[in-house]
């Protein structure tokens, strides 16, 4: 664990200096030159005050600027914060509250909302980075150095400040070079925003390479195969959802032409197959993991897939299944998932109460059940919360989800347990579809597939599903909309 993420950065700048490292829009940046402006901006952070373990949160969206400040706070020996600067009031009172940033970086529009929070800090724009000239300071940066501050999304309340040391969080990326087949030749597509785990994770897949990160500004399905031509992208970091809005749209001979190769899509299991046959691409691949754990499972390129399941650990990564007593279960039997990693968080920020909870004998806890079959492949059956007890059933609501996401007219389903007075609960779908189709149908559809049991009795049908600003279903928004059905 002794590299950092500054430590791949050398290496490359060492020997692909001039070899672009980030594509956007119109403008290329080579790894020299984020070099060289990353130490302007710690420089610069230096003399607003920043010291070693002090955070700085960035507030930006998809620019050149939001790496060269990100390379630049880890430089000066900061802690890297990411927020999303569309946060409303509140959340965004309770994240810099609870961070205590030396510094915030963030764009002209949102300068005002930043300097009328109760919490004092310095608000800049990122061009306060720019102008700084001279050498990187001398920030006593190890690998056992605090380096990033990730805020979970808080579906169910405050978010949770994870931390990353230089440490682990450098090892982030490393674990797609093989599983991927990502080499120096590639350029890694990311649409999500650079804030958000996934894109993030294509920018230090990008630089453990030595090859080449390409994003937009923001995500247009319209806009995405000229995109996807115009970086010659080879590699796509996404999400399931996006994909089912590229599906949604017309097919485009722009769509079977691209360099695209391999997809890696967050919960994009149940439309592989047609990703696969649309756009032409060799492989999509799923893995497991989330902002505490980190990367935990891939499925590799070119392996056959095995229903229901996230593919074997990562390299270095290690997975047991625990009953409700911690003991360890055999092949097939379904527990909790614990994780041993090493680039998994530190610690919760300021909570060693929760810290304790999730991590035992150096296994994260992840609040997730699965199960394990003989060769150690992973199989997701839901969160611990989010199981419906329907009678004496216990139903995945993710298997659910997976089964109707296979109807050609779902673009988007989430399906949760509401009250019912007599079963307990109910199972409720949530529905946004692409063209005709009605609860009857989708009844039929799930039944032929699904044990009685676990097929829903409630449909709703809507024109979009609640989401975090990082593309998470806030399954508790329906919950609270579900109500009570029966009585």
């Amino acid at each position: 664990m002794g590299e950092t993420i500054l430590d791949v950065l050398a290496r490359d700048v060492a020997t692909r200096g001039g070899h672009p490292f980030i594509v956007h829009e119109d403008r290329r940046v080579t790894y020299a030159e984020l070099d060289r402006r990353s130490s302007g901006a710690a420089a610069a952070l230096a003399a607003l005050g920043v010291e070693q373990g002090e955070r700085v949160t960035l507030a930006l969206g998809n620019s050149a600027e939001y790496l060269i400040a990100a390379f630049g706070i880890l430089k000066a020996g900061g802690v890297l914060n990411p927020v999303n600067p569309a946060l409303g009031a509140a959340e965004l009172d309770y994240i810099v509250g609870h961070a205590e940033p030396r510094v915030v970086v963030t764009d002209a529009a949102h300068l005002g909302a930043f300097r009328r929070l109760r919490h004092p800090c310095t608000v800049v724009p990122p061009g306060a980075l720019a102008t700084a000239r001279g050498e990187t300071p001398a920030a006593a940066v190890g690998p056992d150095h605090p380096a990033l501050l990730l805020y979970t999304s808080g579906t169910t309340g405050n978010p949770k400040g994870v931390l990353f040391t230089h440490g682990n969080s450098g090892q982030g990326g490393r674990h797609f070079l093989g599983t991927l087949g990502v080499t120096a030749d590639d350029t890694v597509l990311a649409v999500t925003p650079l804030f958000h785990g996934n894109a993030w994770g294509a920018v230090q897949t990008a630089l453990h390479a030595g090859g080449t990160v390409a994003f937009p500004a923001a995500f247009h399905a319209s806009e995405f195969w000229p995109l996807a031509h115009a970086t010659g992208a080879t590699v796509l970091y996404t999400l399931g959802t996006i994909l089912a809005m590229l599906l949604a749209r017309p097919p485009s001979e722009a769509e079977r032409t691209s360099r695209l190769r391999v997809v890696l899509g967050l919960g994009s299991a149940p439309i592989r197959e047609r990703v696969i046959e649309r756009f032409g691409v060799r492989d999509v691949a799923e893995c497991y993991g989330s902002t505490d754990a980190g990367v935990v499972t891939i499925t590799p390129v070119g392996a056959p897939p095995r229903a229901g399941s996230c593919g074997p650990p990562v390299p270095g990564v290690e997975i047991r299944i625990l009953d409700d007593d911690g003991r360890a279960l055999p092949p097939r039997a379904a527990g909790q998932i614990a994780v041993r990693s090493p680039s998994r968080m530190t610690g919760y920020f300021r909570d060693p109460a929760e810290t304790a909870l999730a991590l035992r004998d150096d296994w994260f806890l992840t609040g997730d059940l699965g199960w394990l079959d003989e060769d150690g492949w992973l199989h997701f059956v839901d969160r611990k919360k989010d199981v419906i007890r329907r009678g004496g059933e216990n139903v995945s609501s993710v298997l659910v989800e997976k089964v109707l996401r296979e109807h050609p007219r779902v673009a988007e389903v989430a399906v949760v347990g509401v009250p019912d007075p007599v079963l307990g609960q109910e199972i409720k779908a949530f529905v946004v579809t692409s063209g005709p189709v009605g609860e009857d149908e989708l009844g039929e559809f799930a039944a032929a597939r699904l044990a009685r049991f676990q097929v829903p009795r409630v449909w709703e049908f809507r024109a979009s599903l609640p989401k975090t600003a990082t593309g998470r279903v806030e399954k508790y928004k329906l919950r609270q909309a579900g109500g009570a059905l029966l009585g």
